[in-house]
């Protein structure tokens, strides 16, 4: 009975991805920690998501030295569009959460990202209250 329950907490964070990858034109959601690990994946490619997450967050702390050398505050999401592709970081409590999509994507996108990183929040709040930023 307490695999059950430990079991359905942990899956609060799959709940995330999966409400981000069941929209159309989703490729892949992956929640990282702040050093770059994978938390959760959901999508076709995990062994490119082990290898594009520290890459992602390089791509984060980057932009975040350029706001600060502006005087700006730390981005709390970056959004990259290619002719391709569409790239959100964006911040989750102490976490990262990182959607790819197709470039077609429409932008109640956004509002999926915005819910599913408050899903995040939520769960870290309620497992790790003394952890959240």
């Amino acid at each position: 009975m307490l695999t059950a329950k430990v079991e359905r907490k942990e899956n609060k964070f799959q709940g995330a991805l999966d409400y981000l990858v069941e929209y159309r034109g989703v490729k892949e959601a992956a929640i990282l920690d702040r050093d770059g690990l994978l938390i959760g994946y959901r999508g076709d490619g995990f062994a490119q998501a082990e290898a594009f997450a520290p890459l992602s967050l390089l791509m984060l702390h980057n932009i975040d030295a350029v706001l600060e050398r502006l005087g700006e505050n730390k981005a709390g999401s970056v959004v990259v569009k290619t002719a391709d592709s569409w790239l959100t970081i964006q911040a989750a409590a102490n976490l990262i959460l990182v959607v790819r999509a197709k470039a077609e994507a429409d932008d109640l996108l956004r509002v999926r990202i915005g819910r599913a990183a408050e899903m995040i929040k939520s769960h870290v709040q309620e497992k790790y209250p003394l952890q959240v930023d």
